[in-house]
């Protein structure tokens, strides 16, 4: 302090009490206003600056939080989109396409499929409304979709009321002829659940099978679809449209996969089938080694505490999936294997024939139980014949 004698008073050097820049425009003052050797300013400047820093670090971390959220979600969209692209394709197929690659056609040597139409569908058609037709085959799709689970069979497509399923493609699996056997008797038994909107009874269908080799591959760039080749198909459809209402109609190459495989077939005879002349077909009745319950994938009765907990989580839905003498093939988890397979040469069941693939052992009647999702089973694409 100095004592300034003409002016009777005291000079003395001091700071304004400030931290921020906040205050200093309360206080209506500027930085230039301090002294530029005043550690005010250099307070002020630092306060400033850490300030800033904590906003900065607050940003960043909501902006985590947020990305974090936006990955969840994005997750579960691409999950949803998978399971639906999943449902269109087979999963390897697809998986081929999501990259880039061209899907390689591939030759099976042996496969069971099957056709199936409503009977009467026509007269159904011009006596009903169309919301009315469309609930009906929503139905009966919804519980023949579920059965595909059930005996791990491939659908191919649908065209009006026209039901297509294949067994041993595009996993070739030498159990495909019991496969689709059972898959069948299921359809029939499925079949009685949806009603006529015109009479107000059971629906009937017509069901054909037969076994033999095809071409399998994906045409088209927009909407590709995993399509199947060769007299095989044409054979099967003539099965169909040749049955009767009620009757699950198999080809001499069919029967003879399901020869003393535990099912009861009877002979019908010889007919006369468009295109291909005179055949010996026969009517698949029942399986003798298995329960209705366990070809409709209900869960049996007799779990343990633990499976009983895991299944009420479920809300109720379960599926119990039957177990054939070679499922592992069709759980294998390596992608790159199944996109092998879509090739089968090489295969296992590479060349085997009917009357080999009808010495495979059968079915066990043991189920595994699994949970069914809790939204619609997606409808899989039509395909070219």
């Amino acid at each position: 302090m100095i004592w300034m004698e003409p002016l009777r008073c005291m000079m003395y050097l001091c700071s304004p009490r400030l931290r921020s820049l906040q205050e200093l425009e309360e206080r209506r003052m500027h930085l230039s206003d301090i002294a530029p050797h005043d550690p005010t300013r250099d307070l002020i400047l630092l306060n400033q600056q850490r300030l800033a820093e904590i906003e900065l670090s607050n940003q960043l971390e909501r902006k985590k939080e947020e990305l974090r959220v936006l990955s969840t979600h994005l997750a579960a969209e691409k999950r949803k989109t998978e399971t639906l692209l999943y449902a269109m394709l087979p999963e390897h197929v697809a998986n081929q396409l999501k990259e880039g690659r061209k899907v390689a056609a591939g030759e099976f040597k042996t496969c069971t499929i099957l056709f199936s139409d409503v009977v009467t569908f026509t007269n159904i058609c011009a006596a009903c409304e169309p919301i009315q037709i469309v609930n009906m085959l929503n139905s009966m799709y919804s519980k023949f979709d579920r059965l595909t689970s059930v005996h791990e069979v491939y659908k191919v497509e649908t065209i009006g009321d026209a039901y297509m399923v294949v067994g041993g493609v595009p996993v070739p699996v030498g159990s495909h002829a019991q496969r689709v056997a059972n898959f069948a008797l299921g359809m029939r038994i499925s079949a009685k659940e949806v009603m006529n909107p015109v009479t107000g009874e059971p629906i009937q269908i017509r069901v054909g099978i037969h076994t033999g080799p095809v071409l399998a591959g994906v045409v088209g760039d927009k909407m590709p679809r995993y399509c199947l080749f060769g007299d095989t198909v044409n054979t099967a459809s003539r099965m169909e449209s040749h049955g009767l209402p009620g009757k699950v109609h198999l080809s001499p190459t069919t029967y003879r996969a399901l020869e003393n495989q535990g099912f009861e077939i009877t002979e019908r005879g010889e007919i006369e089938v468009k295109g291909k002349g005179k055949m010996t077909t026969y009517f698949l009745i029942r399986n003798l080694k298995a329960s209705e319950d366990e070809i409709m994938g209900k869960p049996q009765a007799r779990l343990d505490s633990e499976e009983a907990s895991d299944q009420g989580s479920q809300d109720g839905k379960t599926l119990a999936v039957m177990r054939y003498a070679d499922s592992w093939q069709l759980h294998k988890s390596d992608t790159a294997r199944a996109s092998d397979w879509s090739t089968p040469k090489g295969s296992p069941v590479e060349g085997r024939e009917p009357g080999e693939a009808a010495a495979r052992p059968q079915p066990s009647a043991q189920t595994e139980t699994r949970g069914l999702p809790s939204g619609p089973l997606p409808s899989g694409l039509c395909t070219l014949l």
